[in-house]
């Protein structure tokens, strides 16, 4: 798979392709706190609040996510869920 994809256009199984593809890339590491992917979120995003009533209600179902431009909708690589959802609260991405 050639990344990066389009999230906004892409199935759900080419979206978990792309993740996964990511998570190799990145060598098991999150793409915003650079921790592993398969543990916790750095303590800088632990200690953040989170709005949960901001995001969808799946949005902490699945503890990895695909990153992407909201803009764009182009994936930027893979991160924690807590990581996701605190660069859309705080960082606006």
């Amino acid at each position: 798979m050639h990344l990066p994809i389009d999230y906004n256009n892409s199935h759900w199984s080419v979206r978990k392709q792309a993740r996964e593809q990511y998570v190799k890339k990145q060598d098991g590491k999150c793409c915003y706190c650079k921790k592993n992917i398969f543990g916790k979120p750095s303590k800088e995003v632990m200690s953040k609040p989170i709005n949960k009533k901001l995001f969808p209600h799946s949005m902490f179902l699945h503890p990895i996510h695909l990153h992407h431009d909201r803009t764009t909708g182009k994936s930027i690589g893979a991160a924690h869920a807590r990581c996701n959802a605190y660069m859309w609260q705080y960082l606006g991405q």
